[in-house]
Parts: C-alpha cells; sequence; structure tokens
C-alpha cells in the first residue's frame, strides 16, 4: 500500500469533566467515551487545573461544593485561552448566562440535559476549534507566500542592479584588455576613460550594497545629540539647488529646540532622498514643506510598533502638493524594489532605504497621502534629553 493509500489519524477529541459529584462525572465520562472522545475528570479547581494542560474543552459545573465554576471557568481560559468552556448548570437565569459570557464561556447546558442535546453541544465546540486551526495554518501559508513573494522580488532586484554594474565593469575591462593587445599603438587616455568608467560603477556598487545593508537594518549607525532644527534648516540650504529654482522649499520650526538622537549623516540622506521624490511627485514645480516637531505616542497608538516605547518622539516631516499615492501604493511603497517611476529613474529602494534607517534608530515611518491631493511622510525619532547640551 501507497503511503497516501493510509487512512488518515483523527485528530485526538481531549476534552475535561469538572463536577464534585463523582457519580455524575463518572456516568458523563462513560457516554462521551462511547463517542469516542478522550476523556479527563476532575471533581475541584486544583484537580482541574492540574490536567489542562492538552485539553480542547472543559465541562464545568456552575457549583463544585464551596467553590465558584464561573470563577474557576476564567482561570483556565487566562491558563489555556485556546480552551473552549461549557458550562453546566442546574440555575439557568439571565444572570446565569451573563456571569458565564463576562468569564469568556463558550456556551452552556442545562441540568437535566438529553445526551444528544450536550453531544451536539460539544461537536460545536470542536467545529470551532477545527475551524480555528484550519484558519490559523491558511494564515501562515499566506505568509509564508508572501514572504517568499518578498525574497523573490528582493533578489530579483538586487541580481538586476548588481547584473547592470557588472556589464560595465565588464565591458570596460575587455575594452581596456584589447587596448594593451595593441602595445606601444594602445590609447593611454582612452584606457584611463575605461578604468574610470570601471571604477565608477564598483562605487555605484558599493554605495547599492549600503542601500541594501539600511533596507536589511544592518548598516553602521553613528547616532548623537542633534538639535534638528538647525539640522533641517541647513539641509534646506543645500537641497534648493538639487531641487531646481521651480521648487519652493518652507521650513516650519518650533520656537524651542527640538533634540533627538540619530545619526545626522543618515538622517540628511533620507531627507534628501523624500524631497527628490517630492520634487518627482510635483513634476518639478510646486512646494515642498519641512517641519519638525514632538508628539506625544502612548501605549496603543497606530503609529507605535511592538519595539517601540511609549513616550514622546521627535517628527520630522517632509510635505508635497504632488499627484498623491493610492492606499494600494502607499501600503506597497515601503517594499525593497517597489517603484511606480521608469525602470530608468529609480532603484525602488529610496522609501525602503529610509524606512530601515528608521527602525534601525527606533523609530518609525508614516505615510498619509491622497491621489490629487499630495503626500505627507513623517519620521518618527527618539528624543534626547534636554539637559545635556546638543553635539556640534
Amino acid at each position: 500500500m501507497s503511503p497516501d493509500a493510509l487512512p488518515q489519524t483523527a485528530p485526538r477529541r481531549r476534552l475535561l469533566i469538572v463536577d464534585d459529584d463523582q457519580d455524575f462525572a463518572a456516568s458523563l465520562a462513560r457516554l462521551l467515551r462511547i463517542e469516542h472522545y478522550d476523556v479527563a475528570v476532575a471533581h475541584d479547581r486544583s484537580g482541574a487545573l492540574s490536567v489542562i494542560d492538552g485539553i480542547d474543552v472543559a465541562l464545568v459545573d456552575i457549583r463544585l461544593g464551596h467553590e465558584d465554576g464561573v470563577q474557576l471557568a476564567s482561570e483556565l481560559t487566562r491558563a489555556k485561552p485556546e480552551l473552549l468552556v461549557v458550562m453546566v448548570t442546574a440555575y439557568a437565569s439571565v444572570q446565569t448566562a451573563i456571569k458565564a459570557l463576562q468569564a469568556g464561556i463558550y456556551d452552556y447546558v442545562c441540568k437535566p440535559f438529553e445526551p444528544d442535546d450536550l453531544l451536539a453541544t460539544i461537536a460545536r465546540c470542536f467545529d470551532r476549534l477545527r475551524l480555528a486551526r484550519e484558519r490559523a495554518e491558511t494564515e501562515e501559508l499566506l505568509r509564508q507566500s508572501r514572504r517568499m513573494e518578498a525574497v523573490g522580488r528582493l533578489s530579483a532586484g538586487i541580481a538586476h542592479d548588481f547584473n547592470n554594474l557588472l556589464a560595465v565593469v565588464g565591458g570596460n575591462l575587455r575594452l581596456v584588455q584589447e587596448e594593451l593587445a595593441r602595445g606601444p599603438q594602445g590609447d593611454i587616455a582612452i584606457l584611463g576613460e575605461l578604468v574610470e568608467d570601471a571604477l565608477s560603477a564598483v562605487q555605484e556598487g558599493i554605495a547599492t550594497n549600503r542601500r541594501l545593508l539600511a533596507v536589511g537594518r544592518a548598516q553602521p549607525l553613528l547616532p548623537r545629540r542633534i538639535e534638528l532644527g538647525a539640522t533641517l534648516a541647513e539641509m534646506a540650504r543645500n537641497l534648493r539647488p538639487a531641487l531646481g529654482e521651480d521648487i519652493v522649499v518652507q521650513l516650519r520650526l518650533p520656537e524651542a529646540p527640538c533634540l533627538a538622537h540619530v545619526d545626522p549623516h543618515q538622517l540628511e540622506a533620507s531627507l534628501l532622498n523624500l524631497a527628490l521624490n517630492a520634487r518627482d511627485a510635483l513634476a518639478g514645480a510646486g512646494t515642498i514643506r519641512l517641519g519638525i516637531g514632538l508628539v506625544d505616542l502612548p501605549g496603543g497608538s497606530p503609529s507605535l510598533l511592538d519595539d517601540m516605547p511609549p513616550g514622546t518622539y521627535a517628527s520630522v516631516a517632509v510635505e508635497d502638493d504632488g499627484c498623491g499615492m493610492t492606499p494600494e501604493v502607499a501600503e506597497r511603497a515601503l517594499h525593497p524594489f517597489f517603484s511606480t517611476k521608469p525602470a530608468e529613474s529609480g532603484s525602488g529602494l529610496g522609501l525602503a532605504t529610509v524606512y530601515g534607517f528608521v527602525r534601525q534608530s527606533g523609530g518609525n515611518l508614516v505615510i498619509e497621502s491622497e491621489p490629487g491631493v499630495g503626500t505627507r511622510i513623517c519620521l518618527l525619532l527618539p528624543t534626547a534629553p534636554a539637559l545635556i547640551r546638543p553635539e556640534e
């Protein structure tokens, strides 16, 4: 018989009965074992908690002598959140049902009950657990598929960029080889140009590698305490020639100093990247606004990622009134090698590099964009204490 033809083993259906009436618990366990359930029995709180590992569904009597069954059910679900608890009660009322649901109980049955009713309730519990497992497995497969898609896109982008660079280096070296083969007739000037072009391609490869390290949050950073207002003012002066005379740069700076703990050189490179993107969105003419400030991110804030403690962060924003992005584009904008520009106009590493730098610095990047309205990109960075004078 082939392995595919072997019968599939049904998953174990593990169930716990908690009832202080030992005779009732024993008879109920016999019934459920006849139905092929794997049954454990406990008669009090300590016994139930000691056998909870491996249990899928628990039937808990609402009164366990001097102990409260609802309180025990709440303890069981805290100890094992995926556990489904069915309350068994002879004292059904609206108040009982509300109390049970508030304790996280999935369902309840009333004594005396018909065996078929109880079995139907238990079957619903295991159906729910099965669906939850299938959903979790499907979501994990989807996550794996997305990871593989991202790896494939990243690999293709890296291969494309480096193949272009290697083609330049290899082509120039072959031409150098041909010139050298001519002996004394070889043109020194041509040789110099070919070597210069090859070295330029090598430098571009080094720069691409740095950007990839930034995307992977593995680049070496030298963070220090800086005053963002002075940094942004100097950055604006340097940006104007690079952006063109038809681009107006506006600064919005607070009166009070705004200190951040960040690598200044990588911050300037990131702001240049964002400013050039804003220029492209404006089609070469319009206004780019640069602003800084302090923003308080309490626990639960959507801008606060899991590894970011709640508190005050320095905000650096780059805003334009350009073409904007659709929600679908904005969602993918931080993906490595994703770009809406023509292939010759960008590598698709710009925003991914900025995001990698900000995350490596302990912050976050937030995109707000609307087609036809514009885009605002905000860098949230760790603040620096104001008691120590900023480093020059």
